[in-house]
């Protein structure tokens, strides 16, 4: 039996599809600023309308309602807070070498200097984001239903996670919690008010807290090369 043929979109397809984008792009956007300028309750789909100066229904059209734009906005953010992380643990393997004779895999100091850069990309974003942040983890006067938004904010665990499981950790989740509450707690304080020492502070104390985790950490041995054993 042949296979169905590809359908591919027509100009005026993909015309209106990039239109849809850009319109959904813009209405997070001006969410953002709202959110941003006077706090989550003021973003309405009504106020949306009149800052992007479109009829009422503007909006109804790419986003079920405010719920819907909400949701959209922290799936974004923790997109962008992994994205950060992420980049942050691939500048750790970046001076050991390249070519053939450059490592398969990065080191276990590599490793660890990964789970640093990946906690201190946290609290960057966090704290040069505060707006997002706090919708994120309904900090700031909204919230998202957690079970929404639960693969993407599981996802930036997992970062961590698969770290510290390749570094030999057998309680890999329950540290990652435990680095997740610490952060977020600085966090959260830091909002208040109740940090003196700004981040550097802050940055300090996470590193306190990686260190502690790391040190219960022991890596396994390399994998043996060569003849089994009994040959």
């Amino acid at each position: 039996m042949t296979p169905l043929a590809e359908v591919t979109p027509n100009r005026s397809q993909q015309r209106r599809a990039r239109q849809r984008d850009a319109n959904r792009a813009a209405i997070l956007a001006a969410a953002r600023d709202l959110g941003r300028s006077q706090g989550w309750d003021a973003v309405t789909m009504r106020a949306l309308a009149d800052h992007l100066e479109y009829s009422a229904n503007f909006a109804y059209r790419y986003f079920a309602g405010r719920e819907d734009i909400l949701l959209g906005l922290v799936r974004a953010g923790f997109g962008q807070l992994r994205e950060a992380m992420s980049a942050a643990a691939a500048a750790a393997a970046a001076g050991e070498g390249t070519g053939p004779s450059a490592r398969t895999r990065p080191s276990e100091q590599a490793m660890r200097a990964a789970v640093h850069n990946s906690g201190h990309a946290y609290l960057d974003f966090a704290l040069a984001e505060p707006d997002l942040y706090q919708l994120m983890y309904g900090l700031g006067g909204a919230r998202v239903p957690a079970t929404d938004a639960w693969s993407d904010g599981q996802a930036v665990g997992d970062l961590l996670i698969d770290f510290l499981r390749a570094l030999g950790d057998p309680d890999a989740e329950r540290h990652v919690l435990q680095l997740w509450a610490t952060a977020h707690g600085l966090v959260a304080l830091a909002v208040v008010g109740r940090v003196v020492d700004g981040p550097r502070m802050l940055h300090a104390i996470i590193d306190d807290a990686i260190d502690d985790v790391l040190a219960h950490i022991s890596t396994p041995p390399a994998p043996k090369t060569g003849q089994g054993a009994g040959q």
